[in-house]
C-alpha cells in the first residue's frame, strides 16, 4: 500500500528527475518521440494516478474498517446465540454436545478503536487523554508493621 504522507514529488524517482531537468535544460537537444513538454505531461499524468491511487486506497480502508466492524457485531451476536443455547441444550446431551462443539474466535477488544480515537485527538492538535493505569495501586507507607504496631526502625531500644 501506498503512504498517504508522502510528498507527490517523490512519486518520481530523484534519479528521473534529474534526468529531465537535465534534458529540460538542453533546448538545442532533440529526440524522436522525447520532448520536455510531453514528458512533463507524462509526469503529471503519474501524479494524478498517485492522487487517484491513495484516494481509492483511503476508500479501500474505510470499507475494510466497516467491515471488520460488521463482523465483529456478528461476532458478539453469535456469541450470544452460543451462550443461549448451552442453556437451551442443558436438558438435550445430542444438542449439548453439538453446541460445545463449536468454538468461536475470541471477540476483539475495543482498544483498537479507543487508540484510533486517540490518534485522531492527537492529530487534531488536542491532548491525548492517558491510558488508565492497570493493576493494584500501591501501598502507601505506614509507620505501623503488623497488627498495628509501630514499625521496627521507629521502635525504641
Amino acid at each position: 500500500m501506498t503512504d498517504p504522507t508522502e510528498p507527490v514529488s517523490t512519486v518520481v524517482s530523484p534519479e528521473l528527475q534529474k534526468l529531465l531537468q537535465l534534458f529540460s535544460s538542453l533546448p538545442a537537444v532533440t529526440f524522436p518521440d522525447l520532448d520536455p513538454v510531453s514528458l512533463q505531461t507524462d509526469v503529471a499524468r503519474v501524479k494524478e494516478r498517485h492522487l487517484e491511487l491513495l484516494h481509492i486506497e483511503a476508500q479501500l480502508m474505510a470499507v475494510r474498517a466497516a467491515l471488520e466492524e460488521e463482523q465483529e457485531s456478528l461476532l458478539k451476536k453469535g456469541h450470544r446465540l452460543h451462550a443461549y443455547l448451552a442453556v437451551y441444550a442443558e436438558s438435550d446431551e445430542a444438542l449439548g454436545a453439538k453446541v460445545e462443539a463449536i468454538a468461536l474466535p475470541r471477540v476483539k477488544r475495543a482498544a483498537s478503536t479507543v487508540k484510533q480515537v486517540e490518534v485522531q485527538l492527537s492529530a487534531e492538535g488536542e491532548a491525548a487523554p492517558a491510558p488508565k493505569k492497570r493493576g493494584r495501586p500501591r501501598k502507601t507507607s505506614t509507620n505501623e508493621g503488623l497488627f498495628g504496631e509501630p514499625a521496627a526502625a521507629e521502635m525504641p531500644t
